[in-house]
């Protein structure tokens, strides 16, 4: 079973883009801080598509906490200079939850 969850932080706001095809897609990076070490963190590319693409775009910005939920997916391509394999690891989003958001004001009236 390929599944994986991310809880972590926006490195900078998603961006909406459309592939060849027409099909809407986001990418955006997760920092995840290692349990271990606070200090430290992995971070962790992602991509969403279509409507949940557009719904992250509207509602996520740079700093805001999600729990990601998706698929790892592996690729592969060879690197001119070494002709070594080299790996891409991407987190195929298919939901998200929306938490904490640092550029909200949290003023209570």
């Amino acid at each position: 079973m390929n599944d994986i969850k991310l809880l972590g932080r926006l490195t900078e706001a998603p961006e909406l883009r459309k592939s060849t095809s027409g099909r809407d897609y986001a990418w955006f990076t997760v920092a995840v801080p290692r349990a271990n070490n606070r200090d430290e963190a992995d971070f962790i590319r992602c991509v969403a598509f279509d409507k949940l693409a557009a719904t992250i775009v509207q509602h996520c910005g740079k700093g805001r906490q999600v729990l990601t939920h998706g698929r790892l997916q592996v690729s592969t391509s060879m690197d001119d200079d070494t002709k070594r394999i080299r790996y891409h690891h991407t987190i195929i989003v298919n939901s998200i939850h929306f938490l904490h958001d640092p550029n909200r004001s949290t003023v209570a009236a």
